[in-house]
């Protein structure tokens, strides 16, 4: 009998195997897929590198950082370009960099002198203990302005999603937490010792063969443990133990197991609500997901108007606009492209725009060949050369009202020692960082609830 069979190998999935097998567990991996590594896919098209999925990840994850040491993956380690830290949103036409500083700030055009002095009243605004959307938040403390021109188009580069219905405090936990504190965000940054580290000191990071070395480093440790291209998985409860059933090269292959890890999306956890013993279940695990398109471009760096000289641009949201936002993935990482081209990374979608999942590859490349070449001033729109377009109609999870009532209700599953278990991005944090800590933090509550088992049944054994 396993100890756990984990249902998906993306980079959730793996991180927890990798951690139970620290501690000798009896694990499988089952994925329906012909590969490991979930979204995060790197290919190799020419003399081009391209991530389909997730970029990079930041230097502040200690966890992801420590899975890399212990998969000796350091020395294929590569630090983004110092001009990733420099960000951009577009708007009317123009391309602002995003402020770094108060004096940055002050400067900007990006915001009227209006909303900057406006600014001044958050001091002032009584606090609000009480879960709210992000539109309600940022606008109470800090002005409309402010939210269309600054929090929408990041939050189009972090969920995808809409500030009418994400939820403040899942979204800005840290902002909501000030306001809590010192009745005031501004006064709470002044005053705070936990938000010292400035963004200036945050860096991006990746691998020299793409992002999905990561993944695959894993996989490379944990192969005999893994089953790809399983389909027809399916799962029944006995007792007080499980049985696993699924299909390889059309042969039937069982197994029995004392817990179950779903390391899937939440919207595919639900064609295993049968397991869980509550009504409640398609409500809990109901998360909305963003759909996003991919599209990878090339362009000859003498047709292009425009100094690339930062991680990329974010879009506010316009009525004409479809477009999230542009990384200019040859600024950031300037080896994966030829000394003579310039590699962007385009993505349109997002809870804005779901109709993206309703286009073609051909409509899609259209859509975003306009607009690149509309906010980049490239004159002629045969100029970009499209080496990449990848959909995926269930991108991002949505962290909306009610979300974190949601994954409290999660864990209280997890605490009943049902021997289910849940991680994936869709609990405390959509990152490669968030996700990898989450699995880590879920690995442990396996861990605990197998040790106990055993116990149980030394005490039963011994009567």
């Amino acid at each position: 009998m396993k100890d756990v069979i984990i249902i998906g190998a993306g980079i959730a999935g793996l991180t927890a195997g990798f951690e139970l097998a620290k501690n000798s567990f009896d694990f499988h991996i089952l994925d329906t897929s012909n590969r490991a590594g979930g979204v995060i896919e790197t290919i190799k098209t020419g003399d081009y590198l391209i991530e389909c999925g997730p970029h990079a990840f930041s230097s502040l994850s200690y966890e992801t950082l420590e899975l890399i040491k212990e998969l000796n993956l350091e020395d294929d380690l590569i630090q983004a370009s110092p001009d990733a830290r420099k960000r951009y949103v577009h708007n009317n036409g123009h391309l602002y960099p995003v402020p770094s500083n108060p004096k940055e700030f002050f400067k900007t055009g990006i915001i009227s002198k209006e909303a900057k002095f406006t600014l001044f009243e958050e001091f002032f605004i009584a606090k609000d203990e009480n879960d709210e959307s992000v539109e309600e938040f940022i606008s109470r403390r800090f002005g409309r302005e402010v939210l269309k021109n600054i929090v929408q188009p990041y939050l189009n580069g972090v969920f995808a999603g809409d500030v009418k219905t994400l939820s403040a405090k899942a979204v800005f936990p840290k902002l909501k937490n000030l306001e809590n504190k010192y009745k005031s965000i501004l006064l709470g940054f002044i005053l705070s010792r936990g938000l010292k580290p400035s963004f200036k000191r945050i860096t991006l990071h990746s691998f020299r063969e793409g992002l999905e070395q990561l993944p695959k480093g894993l996989y490379e440790k944990l192969k005999t443990r893994i089953t790809l291209n399983s389909s027809n998985i399916e799962i029944t409860r006995a007792k007080d133990f499980f049985m696993v059933s699924f299909k390889l090269n059309n042969k039937t292959i069982n197994y029995t197991t004392n817990s179950i890890l779903f390391a899937i999306p939440a919207y595919k956890v639900l064609d295993y609500g049968h397991l869980f013993p509550s009504e409640r279940v398609t409500e809990i695990f109901h998360t909305e997901y963003a759909p996003i398109a991919s599209v990878s471009q090339s362009v000859d760096k003498g047709k292009i108007n425009t100094e690339l000289d930062g991680f990329g641009f974010l879009c506010v949201k316009e009525p004409q606009r479809k477009l999230l936002g542009t990384i200019w993935t040859s600024s950031v990482f300037p080896d994966r492209v030829p000394k003579d081209k310039v590699l962007l990374t385009s993505y349109i979608g997002g809870s804005l725009y779901k109709k993206i999942v309703t286009h073609t590859e051909e409509e899609i490349k259209n859509i975003v060949t306009k607009e690149v070449c509309e906010i980049l001033k490239i004159s002629n729109q045969s100029f970009l050369e499209t080496i990449n377009i990848k959909l995926y109609p269930h991108a991002i999870p949505q962290y909306n009202m009610e979300h974190i009532s949601r994954v409290k209700n999660i864990e209280e599953f997890m605490d009943k020692d049902y021997g289910l278990f849940v991680t994936g991005n869709y609990l405390y944090g959509i990152s490669i960082n968030d996700t990898v800590k989450t699995s880590k933090k879920i690995a442990e509550r396996i861990k605990t609830f197998l040790r106990n088992t055993d116990t149980k049944k030394e005490e039963l054994a011994a009567t």
